[in-house]
């Protein structure tokens, strides 16, 4: 997903909307990703392996999201995952 292109908003009629991974790493036969969803109060990142649910945080803007994302692949590529 491009850094550079806003995101869109969440929407009251719709509810919260998956939006394209930002992120995918994979190791063995598993794959990480980073996906996110809108949410009423910004963005909300999940990060998973495999079926595991691994965390998720709630962003109030877009920088945050962003610099989120790249936080969490640097730890992933520090723990192996490419």
């Amino acid at each position: 997903m491009d850094s550079q292109a806003p995101l869109p908003k969440y929407d009251y009629y719709k509810g919260p909307q998956k939006l394209p991974d930002l992120w995918t790493r994979a190791r063995a036969t598993l794959t990480m990703r980073c996906a996110i969803s809108t949410h009423a109060h910004g963005w909300e990142l999940k990060l998973t392996a495999g079926s595991g649910f691994s965390r998720t945080q709630i962003c109030r803007t877009q920088s945050e999201v962003f610099a989120l994302a790249d936080t969490w692949a640097q730890e992933a590529s520090a723990k192996g995952w490419n």
